[in-house]
């Protein structure tokens, strides 16, 4: 008896592991995948010389620790188990309230403590920050509207803000830091900027509207309270700009099951059994037709919560284009560009008619995502120019010892050459910190300089136009990117600047021709 009961384990752990072997191998068993943010680890290829160093070794066992066979339905058994038994949960960012809220951890942080301390401890440090910005934001907004293109703030509450009654207790010691919107929105009035604030109204309505702004299991607005909100937006934007567009016919409202993203951190928790939601209302859009109604150009700058409203709305029937800038660096709904690394800057700028940045109060703390300097350096001068400043920054470096002295040591810890180092601060300098080398930027008043190429840069048959595709046509072409690159740095002058050169070089080659 005893030898068959060996016999019997035996063969059930040959038999355990070689399934697992199996499912490791060939997947035949396909599983839910896990939710969250993942860097695939690839199979490393076996050699020598990865051998003889460890690093094969090293490789695959971190490939096999992400790769062996149900691994997602282990993970999801285990994190059932912590969340059921000890209400905790391995997704770093997910945060129990109570009666079964979930909170994003920031928002929660941001309540009780403040998350200008991920910027400065000082609040007067803040408050300078925030003041820089907001001038930029108000400098950028008049220039615009010289060419009839409108820039304006869609201010979006935190799930904290709306319904605080069910976050956690507070667990942060630090003292109640300066909030972002606090200090944004009276400084909005006092500049004449344009806003929407969404987190005044929202907290007005949370107990006379019959549907949650916000999701029990989720962190963005609800798709409804995203939709009735953008319905508001549409008729903001016709007053602005004094443009007639079309308008939405929104259906009554209906209960359904979780759509995306009204449950996305239940979904990070990636446990087996749903946690019972309240219940969420959707409604139907539909776009009234108007023959009289124009169809303008929307960039949106913002946070994952337009991503509620682009889910809801049918963007491509009330707007010519609406080119969505996540955070400023990837672009989505654009045919043409995926990153703001790839687009020609000025004309994206000057042939939009209304820009919205789009921000909810824990992202507030770095409105526009780094845009507005760089906007503001465009509208006021033009290549020419910035690239005349850059070089005239890097011709400092080179003549200041102390200066020189720094950015060598950064060049030695970054492994690039003191050019690419000076020209990269150079570069930085001018885009992120204008005021810094332009006199003209600087202080209260509106900049007298503007950027003239601007008015035909839009001009198929203008100088300025025909450039820039000569520009673009170098930049998707690597090799010829690269002969750039050498010569601009034989010649000690900016990437752009020998862009710009060989441009025109290129331009004028052609006209002869013709």
């Amino acid at each position: 008896m005893k030898t068959n009961f060996h016999k019997i384990l035996f063969f059930t752990t040959i038999a355990f592991f070689t399934i697992i072997l199996i499912q490791t191998i060939w997947h035949p068993i396909n599983f839910k995948p896990l939710k969250g943010v993942t860097v695939k680890t690839e199979l490393p290829k076996f050699t020598f010389e990865s051998y003889s160093s460890n690093k094969f070794q090293s490789q695959f066992e971190k490939y096999t620790k992400e790769n062996f066979g149900f691994r997602e339905w282990t993970f999801r058994m285990y994190n059932q188990y912590i969340w059921s038994c000890y209400h905790k949960t391995n997704a770093f960012i997910v945060v129990e309230g109570k009666e079964g809220y979930l909170y994003e951890k920031e928002f929660v942080r941001d309540h009780y403590e403040s998350l200008m301390y991920n910027h400065t401890n000082d609040t007067s440090v803040m408050k300078d920050l925030f003041e820089t910005e907001a001038l930029r934001l108000w400098k950028v907004q008049e220039l615009l509207k010289e060419h009839d293109i409108h820039i304006f703030v869609n201010l979006i509450p935190g799930k904290d803000i709306i319904y605080p009654e069910y976050l956690p207790e507070n667990i942060y010691t630090r003292p109640d830091g300066i909030h972002a919107y606090d200090y944004y929105k009276p400084k909005f009035d006092e500049l004449g900027i344009n806003y929407i604030d969404n987190v005044t109204y929202f907290q007005e309505i949370k107990d006379k509207v019959d549907y949650p702004l916000f999701p029990k299991t989720g962190t963005h607005w609800t798709n409804i309270a995203a939709t009735h909100a953008f319905d508001s937006i549409i008729r903001y934007m016709e007053v602005l700009g004094n443009k007639n567009l079309l308008n939405l016919e929104l259906s009554e409202k209906y209960p359904d099951k979780n759509r995306q993203p009204d449950d996305d951190l239940e979904q990070l928790l990636n446990i087996i059994f749903r946690i019972k939601p309240n219940v969420n209302y959707y409604t139907d859009v539909t776009v009234i037709p108007d023959s009289t109604a124009v169809k303008p150009r929307l960039v949106t700058i913002g946070d994952s919560y337009f991503w509620t409203i682009s889910y809801n709305i049918p963007l491509t029937k009330i707007f010519k284009e609406s080119p969505y800038w996540y955070y400023n660096s990837t672009i989505y709904f654009d045919k043409n560009n995926s990153s703001t690394k790839d687009i020609n800057f000025a004309r994206e700028l000057i042939s939009t008619d209304y820009i919205m940045l789009n921000y909810c109060t824990v992202q507030l703390y770095d409105l526009a995502s780094k845009f507005l300097p760089k906007a503001l350096v465009y509208l006021c001068y033009d290549d020419e120019e910035r690239n005349s400043k850059i070089e005239e920054l890097i011709n400092n470096m080179r003549n200041n010892p102390d200066w020189k002295k720094s950015l060598e040591e950064k060049a030695k810890k970054q492994n690039q050459s003191l050019e690419e180092v000076m020209l990269n601060d150079a570069t930085y300098m001018v885009y992120q910190q204008p005021e810094t080398c332009f006199d003209d930027l600087k202080g209260y008043k509106l900049p007298t300089a503007r950027n003239e190429s601007l008015l035909t840069i839009s001009d198929p048959h203008s100088f300025e136009y025909q450039v820039n595709e000569i520009i673009n046509e170098i930049r998707s072409n690597t090799e010829w990117l690269n002969s750039i690159k050498e010569k601009a740095e034989k010649r000690g002058v900016t990437l752009e600047t020998q862009l710009r050169n060989d441009a025109i070089w290129m331009l004028e080659q052609r006209s002869d021709k013709n």
